[in-house]
């Protein structure tokens, strides 16, 4: 058939669905009122036409067929039709029972010419058809007039679109259900037998939700001939058949491969392949649900995650392009089911790395899954580079390389010697696979030495290996240039992790010059391969790599990224996600002010990482923490701890054991919690994500403030035992990181002191403040300067501890949003009342105007002592 009548056919036959979906009383007018070209009308009057057109021998006008006999049956009300066929119920005795089922009539017409003894020797094939998800034939036979007729089991179920739709399934129980119409087809198949009208008025679903696929009568034996073809046994749904099957060419199973992809097609997007692509190439399911107000947009995320690749299989407009047979799409959706990689595309290191991560997200222990998806990775990124550079490599070479990959595999984890015996570390495993790559890789295939290194490289990076996440990334680099100079994709992305690199080691200059590098290679890609995301990719590690000496122009490059996505069907996708985290650290540094965009953005993180990562990940659990502090720094106090809250839940769900998603939503919580004054209810939420801390070991700068904030409420609930522990372990951190001589090191320290005031402990206090960097002036933290105060007026030296108080006052005004601000104010009115300076008390009060009624201010103005005034607020 030529393309241009393909495509009207296509048009019509979306065009039919919507009108069969039509009460009856209303399809007139609907057909009346359809704006539609000539040609596409023409053909959808002639799908009206035939669905209405009775056959010669059972017109239902010339006296309908209840009540007659066919063989032993009676039939009853008429249950449908169709252009070939009416289906009545029917029973018969059987014995002391009666039977029912549903009777299709045809008639010879509707055969062809073949005759009786065709239809006789293709039904008692069908009979054999034996499969609990198949409704077979049960009997069949020609009346004396011609008439054919073949009774099916009487099936009470709905329809598998409407019973989806009805029950508001989820994309995983849809496949689940599916795949009992999966499992009748591969046996047919076996059997010789093509269904050839895959559609989901053939597919019925009982209240207990089995499923049984109808209509095998109108299919096709599998080593038919030419001839066969020309039969009315051809019966299709234009809207669900295969291409060929359209253009009439021979019928193979391929149709049925077709048939099963464009049904799942409809019961995630609710639309036929071809309804959705009006005649050119199939469309990404995904994106015909991507917006929120489409009634499938609950698919949107599963179809992105994998779906995607498994439909565009199935629906491939070549047959030998789709999944050879209904057992193999069957087992790519078990594998999606249970988490494992999709065989529909050729899986990148990165996507089998993910596939392995979500897999294990429960109770996996940092090195383990590093390791584990290490070695998807090397596997991976072989067969990956194999693929992509070797296009033209025939199917024996490919599987010779399947071949190596699996035996490099097993050399690594053979001959890893664990550090310390027992299971192998990540680091055990980079360790072995750069070698490897180097030794054996290299000289045989040094482009997937190059990938593997790459991998390593980055892996490195994450681990903190920084000089031997270099040497990986250098030789990576270097290899490509040598020997792929066209590989821009790989250039582009060990540029970018070399950007990242010089950033950790503070080396901007470095880090500015590979991003910059980076972004070259990706225009050089996308002018020749038109693929413009390695350049957005590149764009974005620039706006990193520009964020700490220049964010106006670090902001710039992510709003350049965000504004380019839509054009390029970017939009909602990971680029999206990172390019807005960029864009809101920006934005916080160089307009902290515009604080209804920062929400704005925060509320967009949330709901893109609902959509990519799903609203049960534990990637949205990271999100929903990350979103707190912009909430509250914004006063959406009520949000933010309804986001905080949700983060905790989700977590305590996805996490049965210690995972650093798990203390960062605890930690959020808590932070926000200590914010608002209430510490009995964020101590809790402290201890959860400081003991997950302690038992994973984890180090970062995140860490670090949940130890020092945590000491500060121990401290203000009069524990300060668990304070001091607490904060001895941020100040251990500080030091494993290098960062004691700084800003947070002061903060650290100082609450430390403050600490060992209380606790009496002044000699321990003032040895821990010699320790700390020197200055106890308005640019250093508060925390440091305020406990210098208050170890001044432990000591009884009022004059000094006023002069600090007093300069710590000037830097730190009253705020109606915090608290913290008041711990030099409160130490203020101490000193007033200890030197009985009450001019200076009436001052001080005067100028907190009504902040003076907050707690704990108004119970140190009121009664000024110690206890009311050294509290921590």
């Amino acid at each position: 058939m030529e393309p241009d009548k393909l495509a009207q056919w296509r048009q019509a036959d979306a065009l039919f669905d919507q009108w069969l979906d039509l009460p009856g009383t209303g399809r007139e007018a609907w057909l009346a009122a359809l704006d539609a070209p000539e040609p596409v009308r023409r053909r959808l009057e002639q799908l009206i036409a035939a669905h209405l057109r009775p056959s010669a021998a059972l017109d239902p006008a010339s006296g309908g067929l209840a009540g007659r006999r066919l063989g032993g049956w009676t039939l009853e009300e008429e249950l449908g039709r169709g252009g070939m066929a009416v289906v009545h119920r029917a029973w018969r005795e059987r014995g002391a029972a009666r039977q029912q089922a549903a009777l299709k009539v045809l008639t010879l017409g509707a055969l062809g010419a073949a005759g009786r003894e065709r239809f006789q020797r293709e039904t008692e094939i069908l009979a054999r058809l034996n499969h609990p998800n198949a409704a077979a034939l049960v009997d069949s036979g020609v009346a004396d007039d011609g008439t054919c007729w073949l009774a099916m089991p009487l099936v009470e179920g709905e329809r598998i679109d409407r019973y989806c739709d009805s029950h508001g399934l989820d994309a995983r129980t849809i496949v689940r259900l599916y795949l009992q119409v999966c499992d009748a087809v591969a046996y047919a198949h076996r059997n010789l037998v093509i269904h050839r009208d895959l559609k989901p008025s053939n597919v019925l679903v009982d209240a207990a939700g089995h499923v049984r696929l109808l209509d095998f009568g109108i299919g096709q034996f599998a080593d038919a001939t030419g001839e066969r073809t020309q039969t009315m046994w051809r019966a299709m749904t234009p809207g669900y058949a295969a291409p060929e099957q359209l253009r009439g060419d021979q019928a193979s199973t391929a149709i049925d491969i077709y048939g099963l992809g464009a049904l799942l097609h409809r019961l995630l997007t609710g639309r036929t392949p071809q309804s959705a692509t009006d005649g050119s190439d199939t469309t990404r399911p995904s994106l015909l649900v991507r917006q929120a107000s489409d009634a499938y947009h609950r698919h949107y995320v599963p179809l992105r995650s994998d779906l995607d690749r498994v439909l565009l299989k199935a629906l491939a407009e070549e047959p030998g392009q789709r999944y050879s047979t209904a057992e193999a799409l069957a087992d790519d959706l078990r594998r999606w089911l249970d988490g494992l990689p999709v065989l529909a595309q050729t899986p990148g290191w990165g996507y089998r790395a993910r596939k392995f991560a979500a897999r294990n997200r429960v109770g996996v222990a940092a090195s383990l899954l590093l390791a584990a998806s290490l070695a998807a990775g090397i596997g991976a990124t072989v067969w990956q580079a194999g693929q992509t550079r070797r296009e033209a490599e025939n199917a024996q070479v490919q599987a010779q390389r399947a071949i190596l990959v699996r035996d490099f595999l097993q050399r690594v984890f053979a001959s890893t010697r664990p550090a310390a015996g027992g299971v192998p570390t990540a680091l055990d495993l980079l360790d072995e696979g750069a070698q490897r790559a180097r030794s054996t890789l290299l000289a045989t295939d040094p482009l997937a030495a190059a990938d593997i290194l790459l991998l390593t490289g980055e892996a490195r990076l994450r681990l903190n290996e920084f000089d031997r996440a270099r040497e990986d990334l250098v030789q990576a680099r270097n290899l490509f240039a040598s020997h792929a100079p066209g590989a821009s994709r790989e250039r582009v992305q060990v540029e970018q992790v070399l950007s990242e690199l010089a950033r950790h080691l503070g080396d901007g200059e470095s880090s500015l010059r590979h991003a910059r590098t980076a972004v070259e290679l990706g225009e050089r890609h996308e002018s020749l391969t038109g693929d413009p995301q390695p350049r957005l990719d590149a764009t974005v590690a620039l706006g990193m790599a520009l964020f700490a000496g220049d964010p106006e122009a670090a902001l710039a490059a992510f709003e350049d990224v965000i504004q380019a996505l839509p054009a390029h069907g970017l939009e909602n996708t990971e680029l999206h996600l990172t390019a807005l985290d960029g864009l809101t650290a920006a934005l916080s540094v160089t307009a902290p002010e515009e604080t209804g965009r920062l929400v704005a953005l925060a509320e967009e993180h949330l709901r893109l990482s609902r959509e990519i990562d799903g609203p049960d990940s534990g990637m949205y659990v990271a999100t929903l923490a990350d979103q707190v502090p912009t909430l509250s720094r914004a006063g959406e106090f009520a949000r933010a701890e309804e986001v905080a809250s949700e983060a905790v839940r989700l977590a305590e769900r996805v996490y049965q054991r210690p995972h650093d998603n798990r203390a960062a939503a605890h930690c959020q919580l808590a932070a926000l919690l200590h914010l608002r004054g209430r510490y009995d209810e964020a101590a809790p939420h402290y201890a959860t994500a400081n003991g997950i801390s302690r038992e994973l070991g984890l180090s970062d700068l995140h860490v670090q403030a949940c130890f020092m904030f945590s000491g500060y409420v121990h401290t203000a609930l009069g524990d300060h035992g668990a304070a001091l522990r607490d904060l001895d372990r941020s100040w251990e951190i500080l030091g494993e990181l290098g960062l004691r001589d700084t800003p947070t090191g002061q903060s650290s320290c100082g609450t430390q002191a403050s600490v060992l005031v209380r606790a009496g402990r002044l000699a321990d206090a003032a040895a821990i403040l010699a320790g700390c960097a020197a200055g106890a002036d308005a640019t250093t933290p508060m925390a440091h300067g305020q406990a210098f105060a208050e170890l001044d007026y432990a000591r009884g030296d009022h004059t000094s501890a006023a002069r600090r108080a007093a300069a710590l006052r000037a830097s730190n005004p009253p705020d109606p949003e915090g608290r913290y601000w008041m711990r030099p104010w409160m130490l203020s009115l101490l000193l007033a009342h200890a030197t009985g300076d009450e001019r200076a008390h009436d001052a001080l009060v005067a100028e907190l105007g009504q902040q003076a009624q907050r707690p704990p201010l108004a119970a140190c103005i009121a009664a000024p002592a110690d206890a009311s005034c050294l509290v921590l607020p």
